[in-house]
């Protein structure tokens, strides 16, 4: 009896934990989209440094990646809780 409880139990756990697992492509994009986004923003940064003929400023440039960064992943979150909400229930 506790066996057929528990087989049950197992079935209806891998039937409502089905739409959790999906395809990663939105993720691969999503991350893709964070990376090339904050690698734009250091190269913006360095790139006004080189053409002012100033010393590369590594701070500055690690605080705005980092900002863009933060903001990014915030971004990437909400786009993902968008389009894929069952990944965010409990």
């Amino acid at each position: 009896m506790l066996r057929n409880l528990l087989k049950k139990q197992l079935h209806n756990h891998a039937i409502a934990a089905a739409p959790e697992r999906g395809s990663f492509s939105l993720q691969i994009v999503l991350w893709t989209l964070w990376t090339l986004y904050v690698t734009a923003i250091g190269y913006i940064n360095w790139h006004a440094d080189f053409v002012a003929q100033r010393p590369i400023n590594g701070l500055g440039l690690v605080i705005h990646c980092g900002v863009a960064g933060i903001i990014g992943l915030i971004v990437l979150t909400k786009i993902e809780m968008w389009l894929e909400p069952w990944r965010f229930m409990d």
